[in-house]
């Protein structure tokens, strides 16, 4: 049961991480999978630590990079990323924990994780409206900057230590929950 309940948080967690940013995400997962290849012995596993895949998400992850620091840019590349980042946090999660748990609760731990990245990348894209109406976008790119290192090491604590994802989870909320009792009414 144990195991069931940490291949779930690792899920939601990839999926909260690939909301935010997918490539990085996946990049993470990828790597790990190359130089760790006893943990995700999986033939999706494998394909997302090949040389090519690898490259492409590099590439991805560079052109994220650029995009997510332009202002108005950001905000077409996050319209387009409304559909590639679900699947992307459900295609991680699959390859993730496919080895690891039976086979139906690897269904609904890829549906959880593509409802997380949705999730994810909603909160993602309303903060980055408000911070383009509060700062005239200037703001966009220091809030890029942290959801880059929020993606990286979401993903490395999500496989490592699925546990942290409640408590991060719940960290987030506190905050948002927080700034928003704070709003004047």
């Amino acid at each position: 049961m144990t195991t069931i309940v940490a291949s779930l948080l690792t899920s939601a967690g990839l999926g909260v991480g690939a909301g935010v940013n997918a490539y990085a995400t996946m990049l993470v997962f990828g790597l790990l999978a190359r130089f760790r290849p006893g943990m995700f012995p999986d033939d999706l596993a494998h394909f997302f630590s090949s040389t090519p895949v690898l490259i492409v998400l590099g590439v991805l992850y560079t052109v994220e990079f650029v995009a997510d620091k332009i202002p108005a840019v950001d905000h077409v590349w996050d319209v387009i990323h409304t559909f590639i980042r679900p699947a992307a946090g459900a295609l991680v999660a699959w390859a993730a924990v496919s080895n690891q748990i039976p086979r139906g609760a690897v269904i609904v731990a890829s549906v959880i994780a593509g409802s997380a990245a949705l999730g994810s990348h909603l909160v993602k894209a309303s903060v980055r409206g408000v911070s383009t109406a509060t700062t005239a976008g200037l703001g966009n790119p220091i809030l890029s900057l942290l959801e880059d290192l929020f993606a990286f090491v979401n993903a490395i604590l999500a496989i490592f230590a699925p546990f942290l994802v409640v408590i991060v989870a719940l960290l987030v909320t506190l905050y948002f929950v927080h700034l928003s009792s704070r709003r004047p009414a």
